[in-house]
């Protein structure tokens, strides 16, 4: 997309955690668009409305669930960057899926505030360059509470 500022869209069924992502992301990256939903289909829906540069969806949601709008988006566009979260299930299996599915990363919750900024200002700055999806090496950030 050619356009002047990124956009991202945030797909969490948590209120808390779309404030969480959003102040986050509006520290680290000037002049960014946000778009919010609060389930699958609404994520779904603004994805297809905004094109984001940037998806942060959640594995566990109502309506329908972040595996299946991962594949939905993809399906869309090979390229998109979603970034994975989940407080549920982040057992190896799992993120492997994930990654095949296309996910570009994957930040298990609890996620301190740098985490989240530094896997989000990767995936803008650093990300897929259109044609190279399967060039591109996945990133996994582990959670620093765990470590």
């Amino acid at each position: 997309m050619n356009r002047k500022y990124p956009v991202v869209v945030i797909v969490d069924d948590s209120k808390a955690f779309r404030i969480f992502s959003r102040d986050a992301i509006k520290r680290t990256t000037k002049w960014v668009r946000i778009f919010e939903a609060k389930d699958g289909i609404e994520g779904l829906q603004a994805y297809q409305q905004h094109k984001p540069d940037l998806t942060l969806l959640d594995l566990n949601m109502p309506r329908l669930d972040g595996v299946y709008v991962l594949k939905a988006i993809m399906k869309e566009d090979s390229n998109a960057r979603v970034i994975m979260t989940t407080a549920y299930d982040d057992d190896q299996n799992t993120i492997n899926q994930l990654f095949k599915l296309g996910a570009y990363s994957f930040v298990p919750k609890p996620m301190n505030r740098m985490t989240l900024m530094k896997t989000v200002s990767d995936a803008l700055y650093n990300g897929k360059i259109a044609g190279t999806h399967n060039q591109i090496s996945k990133s996994f950030v582990l959670n620093q509470n765990y470590i």
